[in-house]
């Protein structure tokens, strides 16, 4: 999971999508609502512009079909760790394209207005999804129906406070939610879901729920869901 610092005003977004009026129109709108630079990443160029920043990069899914749209997820996967990305201008996906976007922390449909999506930028960058409740409870279905993943649990061993973390994440508790009631700061959750993730060999929060759900009480602990 990525860790960005969001203590400045400023933040860099990419949309990755093809040049056009309506994409000028919308960065310009961008950067005005949300006062941060907004540039406009093509799909040839995501190698080079990706590796030299982090920040939110959403992906314009309008702008891609068939293959272009396995390339454009072919290239931005290795960055999974270093940005925070979401989908754009998406139709209704079902849990099996939004499990094959594993790095993705939220989604933005065609009919969402300017406001809808600079708070969901907002709320992703201190460290949320923005997912509807129905998509990920979908999600968590869809994980539990293709888990086939053989799991050494005698390698697991989560700290403590990642114990505690993990089982207020399958609350349903945000960062924010989870930094008070541990008094710690948002960023030290962060550090500890990336470690998490990691440890348990998942992708993203969704897949971290369904993990626990499934795994905890094997190793030993309760999750208490």
């Amino acid at each position: 999971m990525p860790i960005i610092e969001t203590t400045s005003d400023k933040y860099t977004i990419l949309l990755v999508s093809e040049p056009s009026m309506t994409i000028n129109a919308l960065i310009s709108c961008l950067e005005k609502e949300i006062e941060s630079s907004v540039a406009l990443v093509e799909k040839q160029e995501i190698g080079d512009k990706l590796a030299t920043s982090s920040g939110l990069v959403l992906i314009d899914l309008s702008a891609f079909e068939g293959d272009a749209v396995n390339y454009v997820k072919q290239s931005l996967a290795p960055f999974s760790e270093q940005h925070v990305f979401a989908l754009f201008n998406a139709h209704d996906l079902s849990a099996k394209e939004l499990a094959s976007w594993p790095f993705i922390k939220g989604v933005f449909k065609k009919e969402d207005d300017l406001e809808h999506l600079c708070h969901g930028i907002e709320k992703m960058l201190s460290g949320e999804y923005w997912l509807p409740r129905q998509k990920l409870a979908e999600l968590i279905h869809y994980y539990q129906q293709n888990n086939n993943n053989a799991i050494d649990y005698s390698e697991i061993c989560l700290t403590n406070r990642e114990q505690q973390i993990l089982r207020k994440l399958v609350t349903g508790a945000s960062n924010s939610e989870i930094a008070d009631s541990l008094f710690v700061s948002e960023h030290t959750v962060k550090s500890h879901l990336y470690n998490i993730f990691k440890k348990i060999n998942v992708k993203n929060r969704v897949q971290a729920v369904f993990w626990a759900k499934n795994n905890l009480s094997v190793i030993g602990l309760d999750y208490q869901g």
